[in-house]
């Protein structure tokens, strides 16, 4: 069945999709397979298809970075890897190259951008206000990896009582395994499109 999309409810969310987290010459990119698997799935390519789709529509994009400095997180986790590497805040760093949004699916003046602090897009970022503003009901998520921003925001929207689209070749995980397995968990709370799919359902 033919997913259906109403624009003037919903929007997308593109997560995490910065330099330090996506380019080819970024280390951490590297030690975690995103450069790798951005390059091998075309990701990049099928997220910008989308985004231009939605601008040419009217659906509203908002852009979701992040920034370990975002927000009023009292403290920085500190077991597990992930927090080892990251911390000290110097990933995504806010005002620098790394922070940035990759070029190639980067903001136009006057899109939204929010800035959160951990994984979930609503963690100190003020999202919630912004969606309830402009009378937001469905989330269409997208993002850098599947398993951690995209996974994360999309626990914490049922939550909230919003109802999400996965694009899921609009994201990516380490691996192809990850990414596979995340889908497969995600797919009972939400639907699960591709960006074609998406581009024909929103008009």
């Amino acid at each position: 069945m033919a997913i259906a999309v109403d624009k003037s409810t919903t929007a997308l969310l593109i997560m995490d999709v910065q330099n330090d987290i996506t380019r080819m010459d970024s280390e951490m990119a590297q030690q975690m397979g995103f450069a790798q698997e951005i390059e091998r799935t075309g990701m990049l390519s099928n997220l910008r298809s989308l985004m231009d789709h939605c601008r040419e529509t009217g659906l509203l994009l908002i852009h979701v970075l992040i920034d370990l400095e975002a927000g009023d997180q009292p403290r920085m986790p500190n077991r597990g890897p992930f927090y080892a590497m990251v911390g000290g805040g110097n990933v995504c760093k806010r005002g620098t190259t790394g922070g940035d949004v990759h070029e190639a699916v980067a903001p136009l003046p006057g899109e939204i951008k929010v800035y959160k602090c951990l994984f979930s897009a609503f963690a100190s970022s003020g999202l919630q206000e912004i969606l309830d503003e402009h009378g937001i009901t469905d989330l269409i998520l997208t993002g850098v990896s599947t398993d951690a921003v995209v996974e994360s925001t999309a626990w914490d929207a049922s939550d909230r009582g919003f109802s999400t689209i996965l694009a899921e070749d609009c994201c990516i995980c380490g691996t192809k395994e990850l990414h596979d397995q995340t889908v497969s968990r995600m797919q009972m709370r939400c639907d699960v499109s591709t960006s074609q799919e998406l581009i024909g359902a929103i008009n």
